[in-house]
């Protein structure tokens, strides 16, 4: 009779202990980013585009890169949501949970920092003098994926081609920092 009760608990605890496994092998496939890029010539213009589409988490983050006449390149950003039947474009506040201000606040103060650095290097402060910096809201920043799967927050400040090299920033986070906010 012991021996039964013994191989009883030791079942129990060899399925908790599986249960436990498959559920942490679940949550590392649901960080699994999947990205592709291409580059697309505009015949038009002559341009070639840089269209880089990242899939995570059941949405498709695009970026597409479009060159100055320089050859610098400037990216737009679309979120979009795969459905069972149809995908869909999204606002960043609907990919992230109810937590995103706390993430929004995070990627602001990470931000500024960068830009109060950036503002005392003598070679780049007479540009950095035309940022109007102010607080950015989550559904502002484009989204999409570094080489290291991490997720990367962009912002275009908007002040023209003389000062290209500082009109964006950006802020890089790894995803183990994000998956509290995500949905």
């Amino acid at each position: 009779m012991r021996n039964i009760e013994k191989m009883k608990f030791t079942l129990m605890i060899l399925v908790l202990i599986l249960t436990f496994s498959c559920k942490v092998e679940a949550q590392r496939n649901d960080l699994k980013i999947v990205c592709k890029e291409l580059t697309k010539e505009k015949s038009k213009y002559s341009d070639v585009l840089r269209i880089k589409t990242c899939e995570f988490n059941n949405h498709l983050f695009k970026s597409i890169g479009k060159p100055d006449y320089k050859g610098r390149y400037s990216y737009n950003y679309e979120l979009l949501q795969i459905g069972k039947t149809e995908t869909t474009i999204i606002r960043n506040s609907d990919f992230f949970n109810k937590s995103g201000i706390e993430l929004e606040k995070i990627i602001n103060v990470k931000l500024k920092a960068k830009y109060d650095s950036n503002s005392k290097i003598p070679e780049i402060s007479d540009c950095m003098k035309w940022i109007d910096f102010r607080y950015y809201k989550l559904n502002e920043f484009g989204i999409s994926f570094t080489d290291k799967n991490q997720m990367e927050f962009n912002i275009n400040y908007g002040i023209g081609s003389a000062c290209f090299n500082v009109n964006s920033s950006s802020v890089i986070m790894e995803l183990s920092e994000l998956e509290k906010y995500l949905k």
